[in-house]
């Protein structure tokens, strides 16, 4: 029996990458988790996110070098943390960053909004 095609390929002949179905499906249920409010940042995570926006300032791209700098900043606590996802979210975008032929801009634009979003929650946090 064949695997079923994912909904959000346009070309059921195509399957991406696995490397790239799992960073787009983890960064797609963390945005959702994000904004019916069933996972909220904590503060190490919102942190995190902050320094990540920052280091897109200069060209707003989110890329390996950057990622695995934040995660680096979130240390081990960070995969302890809300069950680790967005460590281990971000940690799945790394492959997909550094290979050009797994890259997808809709997974690193997600991402991006992502972070902005986790990074805005800095600010609520410490009200």
């Amino acid at each position: 029996m064949a695997a079923p095609v994912p909904a959000h390929l346009s070309n059921p002949l195509f399957l991406e990458p696995a490397a790239t179905d799992r960073a787009r499906g983890r960064v797609e249920e963390l945005i959702s988790d994000h904004r019916t409010g069933t996972w909220a940042p904590t503060p190490l995570e919102s942190r995190v996110a902050e320094l990540l926006l920052a280091s897109t300032a200069g060209d707003g791209m989110l890329t390996a070098r950057r990622i695995r700098a934040a995660l680096w900043e979130g240390d081990l606590a960070m995969t302890y943390e809300n069950d680790g996802r967005f460590a281990q979210l971000l940690a799945d975008l790394v492959p997909v960053l550094d290979d050009p032929e797994l890259t997808s801009l809709d997974i690193v634009d997600a991402a991006g909004e992502l972070v902005g979003a986790i990074a805005s929650d800095t600010g609520a946090l410490a009200a």
